[in-house]
């Protein structure tokens, strides 16, 4: 088995072959700079039809196969550009190309930005007719969707105005990146070894797992306490971000900023709401989770330092990358020799950005333009948690692969409602494959596999559903008229902690959880995290249970790409999200592992 690297590497130090192959999006760096010089004439040939749209539907379908070229080389540049800058984030030069993408696609997104108006300012029946129109088949999508927002589309004057308040609009996330990433001081705290360390975000989320409850505390207070030294900062940021969301729903029409959020995706409210209610009447699963936790762990209280440590009794064995694809390739068989082949050659085939450097963004995603490859950014480590993650990237890159094949580019792009079903059913997949390998007196490595999915469905349903309700009353309150306050705030959190980690203890440092959070510069986003999880699960099930008839169905769903609503797309896949069942059939699964979890630990002698 490999082992983890002892040092970091600077970029020209790691192997080609560890590292993803960009020439597909442009041979070279010169090449994107001539494309980044010539992408104005494409937009110049798109503005060419402002005035003339609806004149007839063969003008206007010139224009929207005009305005998707230059869609599409816009991508293509940025994305490119965000790619390469994330190899090292210190590199000025290629720092210099995202920021000349960024300002290119600011600028023409402010020159495209009469499209939508200006097709909206047809009358009604004129634009039935497009829309019913043959020489507009391809589309008829599109077009409906754009006729769905007639209500909530101003004057192409205001339309441009609010284009170029996007900068503007990106000042609260923008104030919270800068302290979250570059001013906070976490200050200095003992590793498991004794040895004074400097914490970082990396390094509390290591020593957050520590066997050792002093290490965990120690660090806990330090990261938090940081947080807690800006606290007031930290809190006119997020309530500027909440202004924001409610000033751009009042100004295109929506009855709150949620509806505005859910709007393109065109999902009921109640859906969201019946999210959060199946997860709250969950309560006494979760007590049971954080019983049994505590119980494992050998303590009276359980702090919310104790949520993170895993519960695994033997260290994880580490495994090399190309262990991994084999792995990740057999859990995945039942979608299919075609779905293997291709993701097989691609994870051996320089899709992956996989070796940690000095520089290189943290975390994991998977990315790409259309037309080309897609690519995977991680970092890593040999663990366990590095192959669910490749495994969890890896769906995410199929789906933009099955769409970009199927879909032109207009139709190719899916909301990440359905995104994350792609991830998360591989990684579903990849946990039933390991269990199926692993024997019944295995206990620590079932335990461990089991752990790992229940702690999943903790962090992913539980959790994100907690942010989701955080975000809705938040807003509300906002909406009604109450004044938003760091006390307010930290009031709120922590009686939802009550009930989505109950049994936990709220020390001075839990009511301000919400305040390290970037997701909530995004509004609205987070719950679909949780349905994501849920409909996965379901999803996986379908497979397993139904053979290739179920994974036919779900392959179809991820070639259609964004060409149907998240809803509609999912149906299709045998899941219905307008009923609670999905919700409440994955925490039926997550009261199912914990079950499991405790048969395991009392079999070993864990616990009585």
């Amino acid at each position: 088995m490999a082992t983890a690297p002892t040092g970091v590497l600077t970029r020209d130090q790691v192997p080609v072959a560890e590292t993803w192959d960009l020439r597909s999006y442009y041979p070279s760096d010169a090449d994107w700079a001539r494309a980044a010089d010539g992408i104005g004439a494409r937009v110049d040939q798109a503005v060419s039809f402002r005035g003339r749209l609806t004149e007839s539907s063969s003008v206007l379908r010139e224009a929207l196969d005009t305005i998707m070229i230059a869609q599409e080389a816009l991508s293509r540049l940025y994305t490119y550009a965000a790619l390469r800058s994330d190899e090292d984030i210190a590199n000025n030069e290629t720092m210099k190309m995202r920021d000349r993408a960024t300002r290119i696609a600011v600028e023409s997104g402010s020159r495209l930005a009469f499209i939508e108006p200006e097709i909206l300012a047809a009358p009604e029946d004129a634009l039935a007719a497009l829309i019913d129109d043959p020489q507009l088949a391809g589309y008829r999508h599109l077009l409906e969707e754009l006729s769905r927002k007639r209500a909530h589309t101003r004057s192409i004057e205001v339309e441009e105005l609010l284009a170029q308040s996007a900068d503007i609009a990106r000042s609260p996330r923008e104030i919270f990146d800068a302290l979250d990433d570059a001013d906070l001081v976490y200050g200095t705290v003992l590793d498991d070894d004794g040895n004074p360390v400097e914490l970082t975000k990396g390094i509390h989320q290591r020593l957050m797992e520590s066997k050792n409850r002093d290490v965990r505390r120690g660090s806990w207070d330090a990261f938090m306490g940081a947080y807690d030294d800006h606290k007031q900062t930290l809190a006119t940021a997020h309530i500027a971000s909440v202004r924001k969301d409610v000033f751009y729903a009042r100004v295109r029409g929506y009855a709150s900023p949620r509806a505005a959020a859910l709007f393109d995706n065109n999902i009921p409210g109640s859906v969201y709401d019946s999210l959060i209610e199946a997860v709250r009447e969950a309560r006494p699963v979760m007590e049971r989770y954080a019983d049994l936790r505590r119980r494992l762990l050998g303590i009276d209280e359980l702090q919310m330092y104790d949520t993170y440590v895993p519960l695994s009794a033997e260290p994880e064995k580490h495994y090399t990358y190309d262990e991994a694809i084999d792995i990740v390739l057999a859990s995945v068989a039942p979608l299919g020799d075609d779905y293997v082949q291709k993701l097989g050659a691609g994870l051996r085939g320089r899709w992956v950005d996989q070796t940690e450097s000095k520089g290189k963004a943290s975390g994991a995603y998977s990315w790409g333009a259309y037309g080309v490859h897609p690519v995977i950014l991680m970092n890593w480590n040999g663990t366990l948690d590095t192959v669910f993650t490749l495994a969890h990237e890896a769906g995410h890159a199929m789906h933009s692969l099955h769409a970009n094949a199927t879909q032109p580019f207009h139709y190719a792009h899916y909301s990440i409602f359905t995104a994350e079903i792609a991830s998360t059913v591989n990684e579903v997949l990849m946990t039933w494959h390991l269990l199926d390998q692993t024997p019944e007196s295995d206990y620590d490595t079932r335990f461990s596999i089991i752990n790992r999915l229940a702690d999943s469905i903790q962090s992913t349903l539980v959790r994100q559903t907690q942010f989701a309700e955080f975000e809705r009353e938040s807003h509300a309150r906002y909406e009604a008229g109450q004044t938003l306050t760091l006390e307010s705030l930290n009031e709120l959190y922590a009686d939802l902690q009550r009930v989505y980690v109950p049994g936990t203890v709220i020390d001075e440092h839990v009511p301000l959880t919400w305040a390290r959070v970037p997701h909530f510069y995004r509004a609205f986003y987070v719950y679909q995290y949780a349905t994501g999880v849920s409909s996965a699960i379901a999803v996986a099930r379908l497979i397993r249970d139904g053979g290739k008839e179920s994974a036919d169905r779900y392959l179809g769903m991820l070639r259609a790409g964004g060409s149907d609503y998240p809803l509609s797309l999912l149906q299709k896949a045998g899941v219905d999200l307008t009923t609670p069942e999905p919700v409440r059939a994955a925490l039926r699964e997550y009261d199912r592992l914990i079950g499991e979890m405790e048969e395991i630990a009392k079999k070993s002698g864990r616990i009585p």
